[in-house]
């Protein structure tokens, strides 16, 4: 654990503060401080000086300029789903009571405040026959996801969450609220599509839906056996698929908890998973292939389904739980990728990990050249990314290890760019955020931070450097 001695003035700071907020504040040792410095991933253990809890844009306001005037790093809180850098000694701002959601259904334009979940905004959206794009878990928060990028299982066909954006709200540095969008501060819009939170704190963000209502999405589950038949077969048959269909290959362990479906429970399987968001019947006759192809699965979950169910394709945890990770982009599924991924998640790995997901990367997400790209640009075709649960010091050392010996056995096959969402606490290291990155992107960016931040305030995060 961490341990972090306050900040001398926290009192003083308090005492001006409080009067100032419509929120409230709180330092090491109030009632009220664990609570709002708590990430979802119990892993990051933020250790501020002061917590402040925004009830709106105005107190945003004024926790980033008291934080400027005293010299501390800013961090953000919502979820705490991604943690680039924990907030140790600085002012910890928890947006999540700014949960307001809207729709305009004639525009197909979602506005979020600063703390909004993916969950409202995928309800509000299905109710009008749209779309969000959302990533595999509803329960993380639509800013910071946004911020870094944020693809899921619309995002072959529509790409980023960040490319969707169309106005930002935003505090900048100063202190002050200015509007971002492409005709008003144009480069600071630029930078919040997929530059993280290295420019300001975000406190409203508008952005399109697409008009998806409904989807052929599921998972055909195979024992662990029957892991290189799989990914052979996903090889070849994703280099032909359309755009409409996002698909990955997962190696899940499922805990034997009631929230989880029985048919599912206490078990550890390889699944072809995916979503087509085109025409039904095209949809199901790629399937189709599969099914033909690989056999009959254990469990064969593929339907049409609401949209606003996609969640239920990649089942991730819901509660709060401490959980480690590393991400790759892999060129593409060799024979001797497949080989070393067998090795390591097959039926005689003895991973440790929950998941170990290969997803298919290209048509959208590959942007226009002059849009930012926080994923480098990169040919690679799949994303890699593995997980792990550390409930315990054990259970911690183990993951770490396999994850540690999992890096080093893909690296011939890697490559060599990251995806600046998935870096998280130690994997944020930042020879990897620079690698999310392209060199023409990168350079932007620090020129960018250099104008904006040019004191690194907003430094509790996947932090791009100063310029020089």
């Amino acid at each position: 654990m961490t341990t972090t001695t306050s900040h001398p003035s926290t009192a003083s700071m308090l005492e001006t503060l409080r009067p100032l907020l419509h929120g409230t504040a709180t330092g090491p040792g109030d009632a009220g401080y664990d609570s709002a410095r708590a990430a979802w991933n119990l892993n990051a253990d933020h250790r501020p000086a002061l917590v402040v809890m925004a009830d709106d844009a105005h107190d945003i306001r004024v926790a980033v300029r008291m934080a400027r005037q005293e010299g501390l790093g800013v961090g953000v809180l919502a979820t705490g789903h991604g943690t680039g850098a924990p907030c140790d000694g600085g002012l910890l701002i928890n947006t999540s009571r700014m949960g307001g959601v809207s729709v305009d259904p004639v525009g197909r334009i979602a506005r979020v405040e600063a703390g909004a979940v993916w969950r409202d905004v995928v309800q509000a959206a299905a109710a009008h026959g749209l779309a969000a794009l959302a990533g595999s878990s509803t329960t993380v928060g639509v800013v910071g996801y946004t911020l870094g990028g944020g693809f899921g299982w619309l995002g072959r066909r529509y790409g980023f969450a960040a490319h969707s954006v169309t106005r930002a709200e935003v505090v900048t540095a100063d202190g002050a609220l200015v509007a971002a969008s492409p005709e008003e501060n144009a480069d600071l819009f630029w930078a919040l599509q997929g530059g993280t939170g290295n420019f300001g704190i975000v406190a409203a963000l508008e952005f399109a839906l697409p008009p998806v209502p409904t989807v052929y999405a599921g998972n055909l589950y195979y024992p662990l056996e029957r892991a290189r038949d799989v990914l052979e077969y996903f090889a070849v048959w994703s280099r032909s698929s359309p755009v409409e269909l996002t698909s990955a290959v997962t190696f899940r362990s499922f805990p034997p908890l009631p929230t989880v479906p029985e048919q599912l429970r206490g078990s550890s399987l390889v699944a072809l998973r995916g979503c087509y968001c085109g025409d039904v019947e095209d949809g199901q006759a790629l399937i189709d292939e599969a099914r033909a192809a690989l056999g009959p699965a254990m469990v064969d979950t593929f339907a049409v389904m609401p949209t606003a169910a996609l969640a239920g394709v990649s089942m991730d945890p819901v509660d709060p739980i401490g959980v480690a990770n590393h991400m790759e982009l892999l060129r593409d599924l060799t024979p001797d990728t497949i080989d070393a991924l067998v090795e390591l998640a097959g039926p005689r790995s003895r991973s440790p990990l929950v998941m170990v997901e290969a997803r298919q990367l290209g048509g959208a997400l590959s942007g226009s050249p002059d849009a930012l790209n926080p994923m480098a640009h990169t040919d690679a075709r799949f994303s890699l990314n593995a997980i792990g649960v550390t409930p315990t010091t054990a259970a911690a050392e183990a993951v770490q290890e396999h994850l540690a010996r999992l890096e080093e056995r893909i690296r011939p096959y890697a490559a060599g760019n990251t995806y600046v969402n998935f870096l998280d606490l130690h994997g944020a290291a930042p020879e990897r955020i620079r690698a999310a990155y392209s060199e023409r992107d990168w350079e932007r960016l620090v020129r960018l931070k250099g104008d904006l931040d040019p004191h690194n305030l907003f430094r509790f995060n996947r932090n791009i450097p100063q310029p020089g």
